[in-house]
């Protein structure tokens, strides 16, 4: 039998269109989120958007409490996901720097576990003067920030 190629050109286009659709589908119903804040769409709209802020190049802005103590504040962007409404946020910090003598000080710091301001395009992170400890030592200043980057995972909705 004579096969045309435009006929198995076809073949193989509906058979990719067709897988493309069956693993979507599969993927889709892999995330499920029970509870969100805000504008829930169906399961397939459901992801994941994960990313950190740039190496060493985190812009902590430095912030006076109401108390007078200080903390450094950065704006993390992730209007790159698309989601729809506010996505749920975990965040944990990173220690840019390998200097085993620094060790202690992202051990004392705190806060970079606590998302803020929280909106669908991006949220802040705070991170505290390390109780205290830390300040007679050195001041906390945003020249800390080249320390710590922070990595994210957000789970939303994008339709």
């Amino acid at each position: 039998a004579v096969v045309s190629t435009q006929s198995t050109g076809i073949t193989t286009k509906m058979m990719f269109v067709y897988l493309s659709i069956l693993l979507s589908y599969v993927a889709g119903d892999n995330l499920q989120i029970l509870n969100i804040h805000g504008n829930a769409g169906p399961p397939p709209c459901a992801k994941t958007c994960v990313g950190t802020t740039n190496t060493a190049q985190t812009p902590w802005k430095q912030v006076i409490a109401g108390t007078g103590e200080r903390m450094l504040r950065t704006t993390v962007d992730i209007s790159g996901c698309k989601f729809v409404g506010t996505p749920i946020v975990t965040t944990s910090l990173h220690q840019v720097t390998g200097d085993p003598k620094l060790d202690y000080i992202s051990a004392l710091v705190t806060g970079q576990s606590a998302v803020a301001q929280l909106t669908k395009n991006s949220f802040q992170v705070y991170l505290y003067g390390f109780h205290g400890k830390l300040i007679k030592v050195a001041t906390f200043t945003p020249n800390f920030g080249v320390l710590w980057d922070v990595h994210w995972t957000a789970f939303g909705y994008i339709c």
